[in-house]
């Protein structure tokens, strides 16, 4: 390479220096633009936001007073609705233990043989019953 080439290949190599350091003073600029413009659309919104909830609006029909009688008669009437339905889960809550208990019951091999009365004719009848069946 001759000094021409040198000369023309430094110069390129300062060009494409400036450009990226151009670029990334460009982007930095944008960046902070970006920044300070959302600041200001933040800043904006505010004060709409503050300027709407202070203005009072005047309806164009009034609303009339609700009679408080009745909504306390709903609110009693919500309430026993809510007591007979706590009511009926504490029923199904207790039935439900119950066909359990019973279910265990009738597993309860032991049980039944210890709730049988032990006496020597039921336990001859019993023998001789087995021996029957039994091939």
């Amino acid at each position: 390479m001759d000094s021409a080439d040198l000369e023309l290949e430094t110069k390129c190599e300062n060009a494409l220096n400036l450009v990226a350091e151009s670029r990334k003073r460009f982007g930095k600029l944008c960046i902070e633009y970006d920044q300070k413009m959302l600041l200001m659309e933040n800043k904006l919104l505010n004060l709409q936001v503050e300027t709407v909830s202070n203005y009072r609006f005047k309806p164009k029909n009034t609303i009339p007073d609700i009679d408080e009688n009745g909504s306390k008669e709903l609110d009693d009437l919500f309430v026993e609705i809510s007591e007979k339905e706590q009511r009926l889960q504490d029923v199904m809550r207790k039935l439900k233990n119950t066909h359990e208990v019973i279910m265990q019951l009738d597993a309860d091999v032991i049980g039944k043989k210890l709730r049988a009365p032990l006496n020597a004719d039921t336990m001859l009848a019993q023998a001789k019953a087995s021996k029957l069946l039994k091939p």
